[in-house]
């Protein structure tokens, strides 16, 4: 299901109204993650990178990818962000690309204004298309992250926000 912008700034709304406490961690993504009972290929997906040009998923091919669908102003997302950079510094990058796929309608000079406002260094700006990611991979919801085998399947879902610096996720990933 795609939302409309009416919904989505419904739904911002709610979480923002929501009370988080600091204390309160996300579950560990190595506990969220779900098996796909269809595996799906990603090679259809529209992702372009912050000039606007068009990136092939099969530039990952032969590495495992961590497919973060994200939005600057989705406030789980927000909040998970830190942690999707963090396991990019602690993976190999020979064996895995950690992708973080952006749902910005107002385009990716609010990609790198929010990763300026949170201090954000080492993740790419790519943009993505919801439409297209839910005809290709039938995912809707922020934040969700689809794990991609190194033959360009969606293998794993992780769905809702979760913390993936952890020592339970890095040790769950590095054994796959």
């Amino acid at each position: 299901m795609i939302l409309s912008r009416r919904q989505v700034l419904a739904g911002v709304a709610s979480l923002a109204a929501t009370p988080v406490c600091a204390s309160d961690a996300p579950p560990s993504a190595a506990s969220l993650a779900q098996p796909v009972a269809q595996p799906r290929t990603i090679s259809g997906l529209d992702i372009t990178d912050e000039a606007g040009a068009p990136v092939l998923a099969e530039a990952w091919r032969g590495r495992w990818v961590i497919l973060n669908l994200w939005a600057p102003w989705c406030l789980p997302c927000r909040r998970e962000m830190p942690s999707i950079e963090n396991l990019s510094r602690q993976l190999d990058s020979e064996r895995f690309a950690v992708v973080p796929l952006a749902f910005e309608w107002r385009g990716p000079i609010w990609v790198n204004k929010f990763y300026r406002e949170v201090g954000i260094t080492d993740l790419p700006v790519y943009l993505g298309d919801g439409e297209n990611v839910d005809a290709v991979l039938g995912l809707s919801n922020l934040p969700t992250t689809a794990i991609v085998n190194p033959q360009g399947q969606h293998v794993f879902t992780v769905a809702g926000e979760a913390r993936w610096d952890d020592s339970e996720t890095l040790a769950w990933l590095r054994a796959l």
